[in-house]
């Protein structure tokens, strides 16, 4: 039986849509998951869906230790990263994981760099920080490791935030919380079924932590490129992602650019979807190329997300592909995974 190992695994945003996928579905049926973890408690949603732990098991490991990774890692196949530290450490993390990969002699390696394609990760300054020598590090040792980097774009979650505005309050009563989080494969049906994990980190002016679009208060916030042509962008949700990643585990070989695709729209077409879905007129504010750049000046040294979000926007109105336009390839290769749409994912959560 083949197994995956998964450091930040416990995660309840991508650490929680690929354990799901690989449970729920039936061609990783094979397929055992260890999760990597500086805990060894598992969270509710993971002993949701593997209560008896059969098809999972957490192993402690200290990250910035190799002699932990290795050890953790002895008898595992396939290692998809995504580990988030936030404290400086997240590349050097990538590579202790490949260097502790490579001497438990596993095969293939993903590091965690999710979202934009490959130029996002080299053209945006605030990617740098958690993949710094990591793929040039992965380069060095083509032959003894398969190694790989997932790609998404953007996440579609960020339009659940603009569903849901405010958070709602998290269950107390834990079995209670168990009960929906069962019945909903991982998942408590609403909120937390549509944003599927993702912080509330969006720009809007609304606070309700979505990006580029808040449905519920009909605004939009979208980057337009300097002849006045809605740009494009790919985006997926955070469970179709975990469904790629699942259909990925069997396949023979790996590209070293494995990007997948929910959708690929025009920020006209993404605002048409939403005022078509609420019925509502959206008050839209256009982003322009030198009002980003002079917002990008101003900004503090240390407002990370503020910096973020400008240099997103910025790529946006590059409109560039292996940026934020990806193509398809695993899609083409996992054709068994049907994503959702921009349009069906309003559909399905929209319901004010």
């Amino acid at each position: 039986m083949p197994t995956l190992a998964l450091p930040g695994g416990t995660s309840p945003s991508l650490g929680r849509a690929i354990v799901t996928a690989v449970i729920a579905n039936r061609w990783t049926s094979s397929w055992k998951i260890v999760i990597l973890s500086r805990s060894s408690q598992a969270p509710t949603w993971l002993r949701a869906i593997d209560q008896e732990s059969t098809r999972t098991t957490i192993r402690t490991v200290d990250y910035l230790s190799v002699e932990s990774l290795v050890a953790a890692l002895k008898g595992i196949h396939t290692v998809i990263s995504v580990t988030s530290a936030i404290d400086g450490s997240q590349a050097q993390i990538q590579i202790n994981i490949l260097n502790a990969a490579l001497r438990a002699g596993c095969k293939r390696f993903a590091p965690s760099q999710w979202g934009f394609g490959p130029k996002g990760w080299e053209r945006v300054s605030t990617l740098r920080w958690g993949n710094h020598g990591v793929w040039d590090e992965c380069t060095k040792h083509k032959g003894e490791i398969e190694c790989a980097n997932f790609n998404h774009g953007s996440f579609m979650n960020y339009l659940g935030h603009g569903i849901y505005p405010l958070p709602s309050q998290p269950e107390s009563d834990e079995a209670i919380a168990l009960a929906q989080l069962k019945k909903g494969g991982g998942y408590i049906p609403g909120e937390d079924e549509a944003c599927q994990g993702l912080q509330r980190q969006g720009p809007l002016i609304d606070q309700s932590g979505a990006f580029l679009i808040g449905l519920r208060n009909g605004i939009a916030e979208l980057p337009i490129k300097d002849d006045g042509q809605w740009p494009r962008i790919t985006m997926t949700s955070m469970k179709d992602v975990g469904r790629f990643v699942a259909g990925s585990l069997n396949l023979p070989k790996w590209e070293e650019n494995m990007s997948m695709v929910g959708d690929t729209l025009t920020m006209g077409e993404l605002l048409a979807h939403a005022e078509a879905v609420t019925g509502k007129k959206f008050k839209v504010v256009t982003l322009k190329r030198e009002d980003l750049e002079k917002r990008l000046v101003s900004l503090a040294q240390d407002d990370f997300m503020g910096q973020m979000w400008t240099e997103f926007n910025l790529a946006y109105i590059r409109d560039l592909e292996d940026e934020v336009v990806l193509h398809p390839i695993v899609n083409s290769l996992c054709p068994e995974v049907k994503p959702t749409s921009a349009r069906e994912y309003m559909e399905r959560f929209w319901s004010c």
